[in-house]
């Protein structure tokens, strides 16, 4: 149900919810007995909060800052990805790269056949990783690496 609604819905739902617990937070606080301590998680202003929070992962300015587009580049023979929330950027020789591991969310680099290699935290469905990297590959590179998606 929740995965047919655009982003904008998704975000105006979370601000809408957020709003009402809002008003709850005011009707608690103007309701409640003077003296009388309300708990910090039953307080609708918490919440409100954490719902506002939530709705920023769907705004048009999040999703650009996370696109896949932004997240994996390409620089000469350098694969560059970029973890915008924790500012992190990390430059892999792509002549180096003997595996691919993608999932939803999900990017990992293998290096030399060694089993070590690169974690990363991307934003973006299996599929759309694969095809991005795909895009950025050239036909031979694509050859040499193996790609699977878990």
């Amino acid at each position: 149900m929740l995965s047919n609604l655009t982003h904008k819905k998704k975000q105006r739902s979370l601000l809408s919810l957020a709003f009402v617990f809002f008003i709850l937070g005011i009707y608690q606080v103007t309701m409640s007995p003077n003296g009388t301590p309300i708990p910090v998680f039953s307080n609708g202003f918490v919440i409100a909060i954490a719902f506002w929070a939530f709705s920023r992962r769907y705004s048009a300015k999040f999703i650009e800052q996370h696109s896949l587009a932004n997240a994996i580049t390409r620089d000469n023979n350098q694969l560059i990805v970029k973890q915008v929330p924790i500012q992190k950027v990390s430059e892999v020789d792509i002549t180096r790269i003997s595996q691919i591991t993608i999932a939803d969310n999900y990017l990992s680099c293998i290096l030399d056949n060694n089993g070590q290699g690169f974690d990363f935290q991307i934003i973006g469905k299996a599929c759309d990783i694969e095809l991005h990297l795909a895009s950025i590959l050239t036909a031979s590179e694509r050859e040499a690496i193996i790609i699977s998606l878990v």
